[in-house]
């Protein structure tokens, strides 16, 4: 074998060589497990996942509350199906007085056994307290219905008043129900 010292070039590059396989070492080793550890133990993201889950658990607990006041409220009879000259009697006696009145129905549909029929209203009322007072007694209306779109405008470019005219557009769903014994004449059914 030969017996000859390492020239400085070659200590040189040996000594780079093995400062290029340290570095891997290290980035490998040290640094690649100490990221992903540092990733495991982030608690950015499960502080995150507690802010949402603490306020889901505060909207329940209102949520849960507001049943709890109300759990005496009714909200309507739920009639039976081709209630339909009912409902108008009760919108007429709710609309009573108000100008442009007018009321177009659409077809009754059947999903499970609930029938819905849709009331697409509008008309014209002197000042904004009157519309209010309209919308409550729909909501509060004999017969089980929902106040599904509603929109308001007025004559004016300032803000509502009481001798403003107010033209508004709501559509009322109005809910039937039906038994096995029941005419389904009329009636789109609706497959679930």
């Amino acid at each position: 074998m030969l017996k000859r010292g390492l020239t400085l070039r070659e200590k040189i590059l040996l000594l780079v060589c093995i400062l290029i396989g340290l570095g891997i070492f290290y980035y490998q080793v040290i640094y690649k497990s100490f990221q992903n550890s540092m990733e495991a133990y982030d608690i950015s993201n499960i502080q995150n996942q507690t802010m949402i889950l603490q306020a889901q658990v505060a909207r329940k607990k209102t949520m849960q509350q507001y049943l709890i006041d109300h759990k005496d409220d009714t909200y309507g009879e739920l009639a039976m199906y081709n209630n339909l000259s009912k409902e108008i009697s009760e919108l007429a006696r709710i609309f009573e007085g108000i100008d442009n009145l007018s009321i177009s129905w659409s077809d009754p549909t059947l999903l499970n056994k609930t029938v819905r029929r849709n009331a697409n209203v509008s008309f014209s009322a002197v000042g904004y307290q009157k519309v209010v007072d309209l919308v409550k007694a729909i909501k509060n209306c004999k017969y089980r219905c929902l106040i599904s779109d509603l929109s308001i405008s007025t004559n004016r470019d300032r803000v509502l008043d009481d001798d403003s005219t107010v033209s508004v557009r709501i559509v009322i769903t109005f809910f039937e129900m039906v038994d096995d014994n029941t005419n389904l004449e009329g009636l789109t059914i609706l497959n679930n």
